[in-house]
């Protein structure tokens, strides 16, 4: 089978390692995930950075560069480099359909057809076709709602109106009544809530399935986070032989959560499955840019400081008027009319601390109108009544104030800490268009899969920028290797 005809759905399954797919092959050996293990090509990315955060793992996966600078969710899109693969695409004359990809905003409609949904970190609700803007705007707002943990108060109208758009775009019964049965759930049980983060999914890939059925691009990307949110929470509740290494105790509850969120993504890979059967000119990927691995819970249930009013540090600190960009707590991202207000923010941002010189806020960085940061988890010494110093723009000493005073809140997190945290490896599955199986699992570099994606599969030339090499996906050195 030729290169030229075959197509690309890339499935990203967010920082899923192989020790959960083994995990969830081993209660679920039927599912339609241990069928494409065994019948693709299982590789293990592995990407080689310092700071393993998604945000910065997946550009280098679609650009093939690690100098591609973006650092911080919320980050102006205009100081990012690099060219990513469905850019590549598209200039070579090829549909493209992208449906939630990290950093992929702004969204524009593509030349050869196609559509365009960002990710929910997006900084408005603007998509290509328009009629998904009421539904991508619903995500941004359940993304800003559930940031800090998964139990803000639901809108019943907004949801009942966006259920109806859903149902018009492409909503399965099935979601509809996992997601119905959920909000009972909830209501009995409110540990329920921390599951919410993968519910979002289910919607997002039936609209994305039947976009992809109608346009049928040549490459297509769904991005999906729902398992890597729950095993953050709930790797100690779920994963064999952490409680034996941990002195944690494990809810049965939050235990059951990644196995479901699994299950969300087996049905959605089912779907697709069933497309290759009937079309075997297309490849399925299944990828992970990185992956997790268990860490030590430092569970805390006194609370976290979180900035819940901007707009007040913004006044406080005396600087230009900002508005909030959507990140992922403990990270802030501030987004400034232009670089000089960005820049005059980080002095007084930076002079922020509690009693005893301890900084509120770390990780500073300015790139282009936006100041990114971070919230360190509050020690024990800290909470509403810790008396802060800070230095606005303008004045000539440091002054007092309380938390509250700028901004922050000290709140609970529903479900604890974290017990999983990133690794560098993750997962590389490739199954059909005339692949031949590959159980190797055998590391290889993540900057070598857009390049492939695009030579050996798409049959275009790799971008110029791109460091890789198409050594993936061609069905004669899969061959000679075999």
């Amino acid at each position: 089978m030729g290169s030229q005809t075959r197509n690309v759905i890339l499935y990203e399954l967010n920082e899923v390692p192989w020790s959960v797919v083994d995990f969830y092959v081993s209660r679920r050996p039927e599912s339609h995930l241990a069928a494409l293990v065994a019948e693709g090509q299982s590789l293990t990315t592995v990407i080689e950075s310092d700071d393993l955060q998604p945000w910065r793992t997946w550009p280098t996966f679609h650009t093939s560069m690690y100098d591609h600078n973006s650092y911080d969710l919320g980050q102006d899109p205009a100081s990012f480099r690099g060219e990513p693969l469905w850019d590549v695409a598209e200039r070579a004359g090829l549909s493209v359909g992208l449906f939630g990809p990290l950093q992929s905003w702004p969204p524009r409609p593509f030349k050869s057809g196609g559509f365009f949904v960002p990710d929910t970190f997006a900084k408005d609700g603007k998509t290509y076709p328009s009629s998904l803007q009421r539904f991508q705007e619903f995500n941004l707002s359940m993304t800003s709602d559930n940031n800090f943990t998964s139990d803000a108060p639901l809108n019943v109208k907004t949801l009942l109106g966006t259920g109806v758009d859903l149902v018009k775009l492409g909503l399965t019964p099935k979601s509809a009544v996992t997601l119905a049965s959920h909000l009972v759930s909830e209501q009995k049980d409110a540990r329920y809530k921390s599951l919410r983060p993968s519910m979002q999914v289910l919607p997002s890939f039936d609209l994305f399935w039947r976009l992809y059925k109608k346009n049928q691009p040549r490459l297509s990307v769904f991005f999906t986070n729902h398992v890597a949110s729950m095993m953050h929470r709930f790797w100690g509740d779920t994963m064999p032989g952490y409680t034996d290494a941990n002195d944690y105790v494990a809810d049965d509850v939050f235990g059951s959560f990644i196995i479901k969120a699994m299950d969300f993504a087996d049905d959605q890979l089912g779907r697709i499955r069933r497309w290759l059967k009937k079309h075997p000119e297309t490849v399925l990927v299944i990828a992970a840019s990185m992956g997790q691995g268990p860490v030590e819970s430092n569970f805390t249930d006194r609370g976290l400081f979180i900035l819940d009013d901007h707009e007040r540090l913004v006044s406080r600190l005396g600087l230009k008027p900002a508005e909030l960009g959507r990140t992922m707590y403990p990270h802030v991202a501030l987004v400034f009319d232009d670089e000089a207000a960005a820049q005059e923010a980080l002095a007084p941002l930076e002079s922020v601390t509690a009693e005893g010189g301890s900084p509120i806020f770390s990780r500073f960085r300015v790139e282009g109108k936006t100041v990114t940061f971070g919230i360190p988890l509050a020690d024990e010494a800290c909470d509403m009544s810790t008396r802060l110093e800070f230095t606005p723009i303008g004045a000539t000493a440091p002054v007092t104030g309380t938390p509250g005073e700028v901004g922050l809140s000290f709140r609970p997190r529903v479900g604890g800490d974290n017990t999983g945290y990133h690794v560098p490896e993750g997962i590389l599955v490739a199954v059909g268009g005339g692949l031949p199986p590959d159980a190797s699992r055998r590391e290889v570099d993540v900057l070598d899969v857009a390049p492939s994606l695009l030579v050996n599969v798409l049959g275009v030339e790799s971008g110029p920028q791109m460091q890789g090499s198409p050594t993936l996906f061609s069905v004669h050195a899969a061959a000679q290797r075999g």
